[in-house]
């Protein structure tokens, strides 16, 4: 951690000596400093569309990608949409189910949510179907990730916007801050082929990035490789 005092252009870091730190302050202060600089809190994509009334929702016939990480200051996403009247039209979910409560690789069926139908996508099916974007006009996806690239949220994002780009359906994330950081990157890239579901794309075991990044690097790549509608 760092911090700047911005208004005579001192520097310190976490190794500087906690005592020179507070005479430094101190003799700003003295002096009548104005003000000292902070870095802003994080909020995350969730808390801004919340924050929004979900205006960008509102007339739209909507997909949810979500699982229990979906929080919004304690009330799960879910439950905000519904109370502000802005309910999706589907839910699907990944590994773990929507409670998060399944085991690993333990295959999860379809069901409904307050009345919402629940599409598993770690079950028969790893990828949406056609039919269950039927008259979508847009999907939200909204999963905290850990930051690594055998957890399987990355890929299932990866496979929804594949099958959304099918049917030309734009496909917003709401983004959530990689736990690790994002200067820690560390491991070895998988380039054999074929991927598999917990390393789905070439990237280092610990990536340093967001869902939001991973997103926007899933979508140049695909548009290198000529996949249509891509968004």
């Amino acid at each position: 951690m760092s911090f700047q005092l911005s208004c005579c252009g001192f520097y310190w870091t976490k190794g500087t000596h906690v005592f020179r730190c507070v005479i430094a302050i101190t003799f700003l202060i003295f002096l009548g400093a104005p003000s000292l600089s902070f870095a802003a809190p994080v909020r995350t994509g969730a808390q801004i569309l919340a924050g929004e009334d979900f205006s960008p929702l509102r007339g739209k016939r909507f997909a949810l990608v979500t699982n229990h990480t979906a929080v919004v200051d304690g009330i799960h996403l879910m439950d905000l949409m519904i109370k502000a009247q802005v309910p999706p039209a589907v839910v699907f979910t990944p590994e773990h189910g929507l409670k998060g409560t399944a085991e690993d690789g333990i295959h999860i069926g379809n069901g409904t949510c307050d009345g919402i139908p629940v599409r598993s996508l770690y079950g028969s099916a790893k990828k949406p179907k056609q039919e269950d974007l039927k008259d979508i006009d847009l999907v939200v996806f909204d999963i905290q990730d850990v930051g690594v690239r055998f957890y399987t949220y990355i890929s299932t994002m990866g496979l929804v916007m594949e099958a959304a780009a099918e049917k030309g359906i734009p496909f917003m994330v709401l983004d959530r801050p990689n736990p690790l950081g994002g200067n820690y990157v560390a491991g070895f890239i998988r380039k054999e082929l074929p991927a598999t579901f917990t390393s789905f794309y070439p990237i280092p075991i610990a990536h340093g990035m967001t869902v939001g990044e991973m997103a926007l690097m899933i979508k140049e790549q695909a548009c290198c490789l000529g996949w249509p509608n891509w968004r």
